[in-house]
């Protein structure tokens, strides 16, 4: 239900912010002001009733389920448009629904988060050429509350946990990292969680090129598994249950 609604969510945000509006005055609102006019229009208690209604009728299907008197399956609202016939194309329908809707969960929250902090549209291009150009030093990000908050005076009255500097290219939205100079990939100044704060940022790269080999080098194992093995070698049906035979 909730990966249902933020796929709805998702596709009704991105097609507001690209010009596409329902006809009416009070409906001529961006993407982050239509809630505070809608509740200024009148419009949410409409809107709560017939969902609770909707709530309320779907609660007692999934009563019924739970108590084996039907068998409906979860999610299940008798919908049939566009529905595959046959048991493997059912199948493969419900799993991208599953798969769509975890990811249409995290894009919501991503679109809604970055538009607040931005006050731009989708897809927000705009808003990363203007953080990175001549408004970089006027912005004031948010900050993970790490080597800023050490950096305050331990002998203030009012600490401070979080300071605002200069933005990061990547996350604008956050400090630039101030450890990642002369290394490679470090003018992308990506460093979210601080951790170049904390540890020597050499061993910090030691470890991540050392990680990104054994991976490499683990995903083509874990592929070529399939197709080919080493003279004395048996061929595994499930390579992911190797390490138990």
């Amino acid at each position: 239900k909730h990966g249902r609604i933020c796929m709805l969510a998702t596709t009704g945000w991105i097609a507001t912010d690209m010009g596409l509006r329902v006809p009416g005055e009070p409906f001529q609102v961006s993407t982050i002001e239509a809630h505070d006019a809608m509740v200024k229009f009148g419009n949410m208690p409409q809107i709560l009733v017939w969902l609770g209604i909707l709530e309320v009728l779907g609660f007692l299907a999934i009563v019924n389920m739970y108590e084996g008197n039907t068998g409906r399956e979860a999610g299940d609202f008798g919908l049939r448009a566009l529905y595959p016939s046959d048991p493997k194309g059912q199948y493969d329908m419900k799993l991208k629904e599953l798969r769509n809707g975890r990811l249409a969960m995290l894009a919501y929250a991503g679109i809604v988060t970055v538009a607040v902090l931005t006050q731009d549209r989708w897809p927000f291009f705009d808003a990363v050429v203007k953080a990175t150009g001549e408004r970089r030093k006027a912005i004031a990000p948010a900050s993970f509350c790490g080597s800023s908050a050490r950096a305050s005076h331990r002998g203030s009255s009012s600490a401070v946990a979080c300071q605002a500097g200069p933005a990061s290219k990547s996350l604008p939205f956050l400090r630039k990292p101030t450890n990642l100079e002369g290394l490679a990939g470090g003018e992308a100044e990506f460093d979210p969680i601080g951790f170049s704060d904390f540890f020597d940022v050499k061993w910090l790269r030691e470890a991540e090129l050392k990680h990104g080999r054994v991976c490499m080098l683990a995903t083509l194992g874990f592929v070529a598994e399939q197709y080919y093995q080493f003279p004395g070698m048996t061929a595994s049906p499930d390579a992911l249950n190797r390490s138990e035979e």
